[in-house]
């Protein structure tokens, strides 16, 4: 598996976590619950966005431009 993919918006957050898993801190600062929520396996990006009323587009840029120790 490509782990330099671009994450998508139909990942779901499981997805995400385990390919980037220092992306949680991007979760952490838009106040969402996703890290250790037990739908993650469910819940998708774009949900996410739903969800917490985030722009899709710029949560998928914050997480893909995500770099270690930000």
């Amino acid at each position: 598996m490509n782990e330099d993919a671009q994450i998508q918006s139909h990942w779901t957050v499981e997805e995400v976590l385990r390919r980037k898993p220092e992306t949680a801190h991007v979760f952490v600062k838009n106040r969402t619950q996703c890290v250790g929520c037990y739908v993650q396996k469910f819940c998708t990006m774009k949900d996410v966005a739903e969800i917490y009323q985030l722009d899709l587009k710029k949560i998928l840029k914050d997480l893909n431009d995500y770099k270690k120790g930000e």
